[in-house]
């Protein structure tokens, strides 16, 4: 590992919060990842973490995902943001506590989306704080969009521009599952992992690749965000968060159980 390399990594909202009950954090599972990137020796890094049972409830509720329809909305749109910032606040109180110069930056003051897509980036306090030598931590949010009002702009689209705009040398997704499977594997025993892909399997793959679907898509969809950072020579690596250490061997290089994509 270069001390100079930039590395991304994506901690998901599945990963980090019980999906299944609003608001509920994983406390025990944010405070050890945090220990692990401390224990890491990355010098150069970036977190983006999802909104898993924080953001995606609120977005639903509001119909936030298909762009501003209504005034009620208009609270949904300062509750979602609300949340986000109390799920990171979380996480920055996590990697605080492990030593770490954890800087949050909220999304919603750095891009404008065009019809849910980033079309306008304001990236410089995130070249500033990596120029510190502190870590940025952004996350999935609402942001306005020329087009629609607002929209959801998922944490993994704000990984792959970040990683295409500042050349990161690798990215890694930490999830709630070990990678790509041939189905879900929590619905399905007999799915086998999927160790190996090439930007170019991604469309073969499908919605059939999709772990679980949310407001900002499932596994097909990130897969598809991720693709042309693969293309560029970026790989990105695939990985189960919630197992103990995983995350750690990712960040110092070191093979893990997860999927790979790249063009190698």
């Amino acid at each position: 590992m270069r001390d100079d390399e930039l590395i991304i990594i994506k901690l998901g909202g599945s990963a980090i919060t019980f999906k299944e009950e609003f608001k509920r954090p994983d406390e025990e599972t944010i405070r050890r990842l945090a220990g692990e990137i401390a224990s890491s020796g990355v010098e150069r890094l970036i977190i983006v973490h999802g909104g898993g049972s924080f953001g995606h409830p609120l977005a639903h509720r509001y119909e936030l995902h298909i762009g501003l329809r209504g005034d009620w909305q208009l609270r949904g749109l300062a509750e979602t943001h609300e949340a986000m910032e109390e799920l990171n606040k979380l996480v920055v109180e996590a990697l605080l506590a492990k030593g770490l110069p954890a800087v949050p930056l909220p999304p919603i003051s750095c891009f404008i989306t065009e019809a849910g897509r980033i079309s306008k980036a304001f990236i410089e306090p995130v070249r500033a704080v990596l120029g510190l030598r502190a870590i940025p931590v952004l996350y999935g949010d609402v942001v306005l969009d020329e087009a629609q009002g607002f929209a959801i702009l998922s944490g993994d689209q704000i990984v792959a521009y970040l990683a295409l705009a500042l050349g990161a040398s690798r990215v890694i997704l930490g999830l709630g599952v070990d990678g790509v499977f041939t189905s879900d594997p929590l619905k399905h025993p007999d799915a086998r992992l999927i160790e190996r892909l090439r930007p170019e399997d991604i469309q073969a793959l499908g919605e059939g690749a999709s772990a679980a679907l949310d407001v900002t898509g499932g596994m097909g969809k990130k897969l598809r965000e991720m693709a042309p950072i693969a293309s560029a020579g970026i790989p990105v690596l695939l990985v189960n968060a919630r197992r103990p250490g995983l995350i750690l061997r990712a960040l110092r290089g070191e093979k893990v159980r997860g999927t790979l994509l790249s063009i190698g």
